[in-house]
């Protein structure tokens, strides 16, 4: 039950401040992921010698990233937000761990696709957790428009 103080809390305040600073570090993750990946890749990929993979291995996270978004929706709409987050950051981390370690263009990019599974849900599951966990006050104004395809800040 919403308190009278949890309406005029912020994000930064104490009944929401774990889940302001799990989310946030979530996204940090995942953005310094793709910021890593997209400037080391051409050097794996020749020292893997996979050239004829390395479109894949950016192309197939984002497809298994749909996958991902669609089981976690499903997932969290039954059960809530917790389990599907829980599991998307296991299945992103294991993927990590494929990718960091592979000793072959195939490895890192099964590890990639791994790693897109679980970060396309880590991003539903966290749109969930947002709804659930704050109130509408608090929600960033930028939620909505980040789900309007061809949207952009205003």
């Amino acid at each position: 039950m919403m308190t009278s103080h949890d309406a005029t809390a912020g994000i930064l305040q104490r009944p929401y401040l774990l889940a302001t600073a799990g989310a946030c570090a979530l996204v940090f993750l995942a953005a310094f992921e793709s910021m890593a990946v997209t400037t080391i890749m051409p050097l794996v990929s020749r020292d893997l010698d996979g050239a004829g993979l390395y479109a894949l291995a950016f192309a197939g996270p984002l497809a298994t990233g749909v996958i991902g978004m669609v089981a976690a929706g499903n997932w969290a709409d039954r059960r809530g937000p917790a389990a599907p987050l829980y599991a998307s950051v296991a299945l992103f981390a294991a993927g990590l761990l494929i990718a960091g370690t592979a000793l072959s263009m195939q490895m890192l990019v099964a590890g990639r696709l791994v790693q897109g599974l679980g970060g396309g849900a880590m991003t539903v599951a966290l749109y969930v957790v947002i709804a659930r966990v704050y109130p509408p006050g608090c929600m960033p104004k930028s939620l909505p428009r980040s789900r309007r395809p061809g949207s952009f800040p205003r």
